[in-house]
């Protein structure tokens, strides 16, 4: 009889611990969507790891209210202040954030010759010097001119459409693969008019000389033949959504994001 309860005892544990393994597999999955951002940014995924940074000074305007309530920013009535630029990366995704990253400050009065080149390798994850490029060290895109109007791929010693680029008009994520077809252009601009002849990164008026980027992807075909799919999101320090002044917002600042597909000659871009 001892032996008959045992047995039923433990038959019922048994099945106490299959209903629990089957309680926990078929309940729902609440996890809460992978949403959040990197604390001081509005953009880069909290789950992107740092993978390098740097320290800047930077100068930042005071803005003062007139008479009339308004607030007015002059260059005169600034303070320096210290920065930070990033580089992170997403490894869900395989996407590299670069974040406030300095660039270099111009002088409009000179035109373009008061501007030097931004130069950036997508592989090494960082920028590079006019040294090291006249040196022989590999740059692939180079952000050039007056308020860096311009992005430029690299076509030294390319061939076909490598070194070349086209512009989406379409978000990051929402773009999964590039065109079947030959890229025709070497540089992307910053739209001067209102109605462009061809798709530029953002536009920029004369008449407030205040930079506005589009939501638009840019797919590079580097020199070894990898798609890159690239979106500019800002040359402001912090990414600021709206921008009222042309002194609210220091630049250049990087803030742009990128994925290189590993395999040459593959048109898959997707990262969702």
């Amino acid at each position: 009889m001892k032996k008959i309860k045992l047995w039923m005892i433990g038959l019922i544990g048994m099945a106490a611990l299959s209903s629990c393994g089957k309680d926990e597999v078929e309940s729902p999955d609440n996890t809460v969507p992978d949403t959040a951002k990197k604390a001081g940014t509005n953009w880069v995924p909290a789950r992107a790891k740092l993978l390098r940074d740097t320290s800047y000074t930077y100068s930042k305007v005071i803005p003062v209210k007139n008479v009339n309530g308004v607030w007015i920013y002059d260059k005169a009535n600034s303070e320096t202040q210290q920065g930070k630029g990033y580089v992170y990366y997403d490894e869900k995704f395989k996407v590299v954030y670069m974040v406030d990253w300095p660039g270099i400050a111009g002088n409009a009065s000179q035109g373009a010759a008061g501007f030097k080149p931004f130069l950036f390798n997508f592989e090494k994850r960082f920028n590079i010097t006019e040294e090291q490029a006249n040196a022989g060290v590999a740059w692939d895109i180079k952000f050039y001119d007056i308020y860096t109007a311009y992005i430029i791929a690299n076509q030294a010693g390319a061939t076909g459409d490598q070194g070349k680029l086209r512009v989406y008009r379409s978000s990051f994520d929402e773009l999964d693969e590039a065109l079947n077809q030959d890229m025709l252009r070497s540089s992307v601009e910053i739209e001067m008019d209102d109605f462009a002849p061809i798709d530029g990164w953002g536009r920029y008026r004369l008449t407030d000389h205040i930079l506005h980027p589009y939501d638009r992807t840019i797919v590079f075909r580097l020199r070894n033949g990898k798609y890159v799919k690239f979106q500019l999101m800002n040359l402001y320090r912090s990414n600021p959504t709206v921008v009222k002044d042309k002194y609210e917002f220091e630049a250049p600042y990087y803030n742009f994001k990128y994925y290189i597909q590993d395999t040459p000659n593959s048109r898959t871009l997707k990262t969702r």
